[in-house]
């Protein structure tokens, strides 16, 4: 059976034709860790199960791979000022940034289990790929992609011809989407950092480069890990909507730029859980967490069941977050078939890894 999905870089649904047959390469992109994640960050994690389980279905070998980002660079806003999310929660806790990035991955992973996804082959953590993500940036230096200023690389967006094709952010557009301060050493308001100078108190997650002491910025873990992990061609990549622009379009200048060819075959991005009317976020307190689903005496996967009532693309049922709960009471009784079984859903059952493949 042929599998078709709607494939945001071309706007049409299209076959999914894996690179080697009879095995599907899909990339996830993780949480970043360093406080807990909410049903609407999981929503995007469903997605890439019910892909997985599909593709597992049919008789497809799958290699997940999901990063773990304990660099945490969330927002390019947040790059630009040097901010870093886990150092911000390891002094707010008294705790370092290992300790943070540690706990928090424990607990994703354990509210994943909760809602019946299974674990990644491989869960690859930012700060022990830095070497790589080194090695791409000097690649595209080298293809004169990026350039140097005072200790920190940015990545010229204008010398790479299809940047904006994801997204549609191109002209006007592209000028529109850069919401934050221009950062006075970028060429062009557009262009986005690959390598942070460290600032001079800046002590924890810092590295030598070639460039000097620094850091890495968001976008450019993704680029390194999924390559070292799938190669430079690989079949899925899945993210939510919000991770489209920036994110994801400047990943595929990154990989493409620095190794001359497409690397991602389709790409696939389910829609924001709406609560109370507006996109689920700790900005906006509409959250609602697995253990406080429990705590209800609820089961997790009645959260998942009600997920599954609409497409990846559009946005699911759970309403106003004070409406949410009544929600999930009527679906525990339908939840037993949404229970994922092991035997029933795939032949294999994958057991994650951390180590690089050889």
């Amino acid at each position: 059976m042929q599998i078709r999905l709607h494939n945001t870089l071309t706007r049409s649904v299209e076959p999914v034709v894996p690179v080697n047959e009879g095995e599907i390469r899909m990339y996830t992109c993780g949480p970043t860790v360093y406080r807990p994640v909410h049903v609407g960050n999981l929503r995007s994690y469903l997605l890439a199960d019910w892909l997985r389980r599909t593709f597992e279905l049919f008789g497809h070998r799958v290699i997940a791979v999901k990063n773990i980002t304990d660099v945490g660079h969330m927002r390019q806003d947040a790059v630009d000022r040097g901010e870093d999310k886990v150092i911000a929660a390891a002094l707010a806790e008294g705790k370092t940034p290992t300790q943070i990035a540690e706990f928090y991955e424990g607990a994703f992973r354990e509210d994943e289990r909760r809602l019946g996804i299974l674990p990644a082959t491989f869960y690859p953590r930012a700060t022990a790929h830095v070497g790589p993500m080194i090695e791409i940036i000097e690649r595209l230096l080298a293809r004169d992609l990026a350039y140097v200023v005072d200790g920190a690389v940015y990545y010229a967006v204008k010398r790479f011809p299809d940047y904006g094709r994801l997204s549609g952010n191109v002209g006007e557009a592209l000028r529109q989407g850069v919401r934050t301060e221009v950062d006075p050493n970028k060429r062009n308001p557009a262009d986005f950092a690959l390598w942070k100078r460290a600032e001079p108190d800046r002590r924890a997650l810092v590295w030598d480069s070639p460039w000097g002491p620094g850091y890495p910025g968001w976008h450019i873990e993704c680029s390194a890990m999924s390559t070292r992990y799938l190669g430079e061609r690989f079949d899925v990549h899945t993210g939510g909507v919000d991770n489209i622009f920036p994110h994801h379009e400047d990943e595929i200048a990154q990989s493409e730029g620095a190794l001359g060819h497409p690397v991602v075959g389709m790409w696939v991005h389910g829609q924001h859980l709406l609560a109370d009317g507006v996109k689920m976020a700790k900005s906006a307190r509409n959250t609602l967490e697995v253990h406080e689903i429990e705590a209800l005496g609820l089961d997790p996967l009645a959260f998942r069941y009600r997920a599954s009532a609409g497409c990846g693309r559009a946005r699911p049922p759970p309403p106003t977050r004070s409406r949410a709960i009544p929600a999930l009471r009527t679906s525990p009784n339908a939840a037993d078939p949404a229970r994922p079984s092991p035997g029933r859903v795939r032949k294999r059952r994958a057991r994650p890894v951390e180590r690089a493949p050889s």
